[in-house]
């Protein structure tokens, strides 16, 4: 059974948990608590109230950081307090006020989740851990601001280390592993996609194949020329690349010559080749493109002369479900071959930018569709928990839907508008959801562990 109710800190220092009568049906008797990894054993008893409240030594003993409205799971002499979730990321404490930097806002807004929920959440990183006595130094935010708490190991961690760079550092590699494979602590979305991986796999499907652009990799300068001539542009994208960074759009001149589009200095530039091998010498790629998808252009359906794509997020839900949480269309920048809004893109309603494109409304539709069959596909053939993906869908000028590419930790920044208010909601509360239903999975599927 599974409840959402006040949990309070008594005076008493007995090893008691005091339970709404109605919950216990076997009235007074012995029963395992459990707070993130610590469970101890104490003394269930009935009372009147429609609260839990725990002695004030039991309390304590299990580390509860601050009074809530929290999630109760009762399991046969067992019962669950919260679950208690920590958001594992970089960058974590230098500064009380603000404890994650520059990104504070971001986590601050997405812990404000947490009361609807009914979850104890945290941010950490590894200077947190306190390996000696498995506690964790947490930061906790509330309506009276960011606060500071000892806990236990977490029940579920929500990995949201925002880079690769640092994904594959020493430090990062070594508290994943410690959390991870010593601790067995239940990681969600525990690295980010290979773009290469996630093409490879797809095309072996033959309904998924239907998404993809044509890509390669290491491809010769013949398949590179092949390709522009077949195409009416070509894409080069490192495949651990990240906001746009890297990416080159190619096109053969009708008259002859080849141009080139990249961001510089956050800013778009065009250069032009009388030969496609002294381009790829000038951007430093010829013989370089083993790290390296060349991909299909797509004739995108545009907004005012400038190339749109779209966001689709889907998250896994309350009941481990994959739904389409959220969708935008992303205007590409003037000038610039990317719809990033680093570098001058703007962001719309789908709806809205589909009807300018005399597309039928259902291309809404095809979208959201795609998102969910690729979700399942992914979380079929990538290994570990996936709470969330973020994919950026093309729609050509007959409302084919294309996948450009699909990442595991996607931003929300573009859904910080205040037409996108609800989305905003949906893509912060669902991770939050699915942290609780994986706590719940992992505790019913545990013995007794008494520590």
């Amino acid at each position: 059974m599974q409840h959402v109710l006040p949990i309070c800190k008594g005076k008493d220092d007995g090893s008691r948990v005091y339970v709404p009568e109605y919950l216990l049906q076997h009235g007074r008797h012995r029963v395992s608590l459990s707070f993130g990894s610590r469970t101890v054993l104490c003394e269930a008893v009935p009372h009147s109230k429609r609260e839990i409240q725990l002695s004030k030594s039991l309390w304590d003993l299990l580390s509860i950081p601050f009074e809530a409205k929290i999630h109760v799971h009762i399991e046969d002499s067992r019962i669950l307090i919260g679950p208690l979730v920590g958001i594992f990321t970089s960058g974590v404490g230098l500064f009380p006020s603000r404890p994650v930097g520059e990104r504070s806002a971001f986590f601050s807004k997405l812990l404000s989740a947490d009361r609807q929920v009914g979850a104890y959440y945290f941010v950490f990183g590894p200077e947190q851990l306190q390996q000696e006595n498995r506690m964790i130094q947490g930061f906790f935010y509330s309506e009276k601001g960011w606060s500071q708490h000892l806990v236990p190991l977490p029940s579920i961690i929500y990995n949201q280390i925002p880079n690769r760079r640092t994904e594959s550092s020493l430090k990062y590699q070594k508290a994943v592993h410690l959390l991870d494979l010593e601790w067995e602590i239940p990681f969600f979305n525990p690295s980010f996609f290979s773009k290469w991986e996630i093409f490879r796999f797809l095309q072996k499907d033959k309904e998924m194949r239907d998404y993809l652009p044509y890509t390669v990799i290491n491809p010769g300068v013949q398949l590179i020329e092949n390709m522009l001539n077949t195409y009416s542009a070509v894409f080069f994208k490192p495949i651990g690349g990240s906001h746009g960074r890297g990416i080159l759009s190619v096109h053969k001149e009708p008259a002859g010559g080849y141009s080139c589009r990249f961001l510089e200095d956050h800013r778009p530039k065009i250069e032009h080749f009388q030969s496609l091998i002294s381009l790829l010498k000038t951007r430093k790629l010829y013989g370089r493109l083993q790290d390296t998808l060349v991909q299909q252009g797509i004739d995108l359906i545009t907004w005012k002369q400038r190339p749109v794509d779209f966001r689709v997020h889907t998250n896994k839900n309350r009941d481990g479900k994959w739904v389409a949480s959220a969708m935008a269309a992303k205007i590409a920048g003037t000038q610039a071959h990317t719809t990033h809004l680093a570098y001058g893109g703007e962001i719309k309603r789908a709806e809205e930018v589909i009807q300018h494109a005399g597309l039928p409304s259902k291309s809404a539709l095809k979208l959201t569709k795609a998102a969910l069959q690729l979700s399942h596909k992914i979380d079929e053939n990538i290994s570990g928990l996936i709470g969330e993906i973020g994919f950026d869908f093309g729609l050509d000028q007959q409302g084919k839907v294309w996948l450009i590419e699909a990442n595991s930790r996607p931003g929300r920044g573009i859904f910080s508008h205040s037409s996108f208010r609800a989305e905003d909601y949906s893509t912060r509360m669902l991770p939050l959801q699915y942290a609780v239903h994986l706590a719940k999975q992992a505790f019913v599927s545990k013995g007794l562990n008494v520590t």
